[in-house]
This record gives structure tokens, sequence and C-alpha cells, in this order.
């Protein structure tokens, strides 16, 4: 099961994402926190990955359709906190190069701000 919990800082939704990223335990969860994020004029997310150890294709998609979500709104969609087998997966896949991708919330929050 997928926990999600999130807070606004300066405008910009900050999402501890927990448990695995794979199959249809957690499909969609994603896009519909970020749908109402959107829905509600915040369209700039930080997603922290701390707690995510495990991402398969469902989750990839999870995330490729909430950046699209976010940019199609002139926002923004950052990763941060990667674990090992996550950081693999998306190099292997090239989507490390379609992603920003941080070290920590700072980070994201920092970049956002320029």
């Amino acid at each position: 099961m997928i926990k999600i919990i999130h807070e606004i800082i300066d405008e910009v939704a900050v999402c501890k994402i927990e448990g695995k990223l794979a199959g249809l335990d957690g499909k969609g969860i994603i896009q519909e926190k970020v749908k109402d994020l959107i829905d509600n004029k915040i369209v700039n997310v930080v997603l922290d990955l701390t707690k995510v150890n495990w991402i398969d294709s469902t989750g990839l998609g999870e995330l490729i359709a909430s950046l699209s979500s976010t940019k199609n709104k002139d926002g923004n969609l950052i990763l941060v906190n990667l674990q090992g087998p996550v950081q693999s997966l998306l190099k292997m896949t090239n989507l490390n190069d379609i992603f920003d991708i941080y070290e920590n919330v700072e980070e994201a929050l920092d970049k956002l701000k320029k």
C-alpha cells in the first residue's frame, strides 16, 4: 500500500511517498494526488522518495503522467531522495534525463524559487 503525506511550503507541495511504486497496489494514487493539488492551484510538486525502495513500470507511468500534468499547467515535478533501486531504474530507462532530480527537499525548493 502506498501512503502519501503532503505539506505546502511556499506554494510548493512536498509529498512524502511511502511504499512500493509497483503493480496495481498504487495505480493512480500519485496521479490523483497531483491532480488534486493542481485543482487547488498548486502546480509545483516535490516527491520525496526516501521511503520508496522499489518501482516498476506502473510506478514509472505514475511519475511520468504526474510530470506531464504539472508541465501542462506550467509547473514542475521534482524527485528527491532517490534510493538505490529507484535511482538505478531511472538511469536504466534514461528517465533521469526527463525528471529534475535532487538530493533533498531543500535543493528542490531552492530550484523552484529561481
